[in-house]
């Protein structure tokens, strides 16, 4: 059985994973140890209330350390809510990135949900691998184990969605003279589209 306690790694410069902060103090630890100027939470109001935590008063202290507090619910343990929830939370994460904050992102463990959310936002914005994004995430979370169920039928959702956008942008890419075949063209104009869309 797992036991709380609160402890990160940093994946990038930019970015820490860590376990959830119970009470004001642990946000103060976090905002002094890891230099940290936003919080991402990915808890579920089940958690919530599992763990006792009470969100206005964990805002409030988190406003009162200078912290940009934000929150995106997923509940644990369910990969069909964490393949709709993931697109909203990917953009939380990038919207705060785009205001030059270092986040602190965190689930309840910071074993599920977060590393989710941090390997959908460096493949999908930053333009990493999924190899290069998840041996980030392992050196600073070893125990992470993301759903990659979630993660790529939140994929195959957002392609979906925005099919239309993405052939388009596969033709400007051969008009503009940057063709190097239908899958490249089509791969390239996959990643420009997504990442404009979870873009602020």
């Amino acid at each position: 059985m797992w036991t709380w306690s609160l402890n990160w790694g940093e994946v990038t410069p930019e970015i820490v994973i860590g376990s959830c902060p119970m009470k004001p103090d642990d946000l103060e630890t976090i905002a002094h140890s890891t230099r940290v100027s936003a919080v991402l939470s990915l808890q579920h109001n089940d958690c919530l209330a599992w763990w006792g935590i009470d969100e206005a008063q964990m805002r409030s202290a988190g406003s009162g350390q200078g912290l940009a507090m934000a929150r995106c619910s997923i509940r644990d343990f369910d990969v069909a809510d964490m393949r709709r929830c993931l697109p909203r939370a990917v953009a939380e994460l990038a919207a705060l990135r785009a205001q030059g904050h270092r986040v602190y992102v965190h689930c309840t463990a910071g074993l599920g949900r977060s590393p989710l959310t941090i390997l959908a936002y460096l493949v999908l914005v930053e333009g990493y691998s999924p190899d290069g994004a998840i041996r980030l995430i392992h050196a600073a979370r070893p125990g992470a184990v993301p759903a990659w169920e979630a993660f790529h039928g939140c994929l195959d959702d957002l392609v979906s969605c925005h099919r239309a956008a993405i052939e388009k942008r596969a033709y400007e890419l051969y008009e503009q003279g940057i063709h190097q075949g239908a899958d490249a063209d089509w791969n390239q104009a996959q990643a420009d589209v997504l990442r404009w869309v979870l873009s602020p």
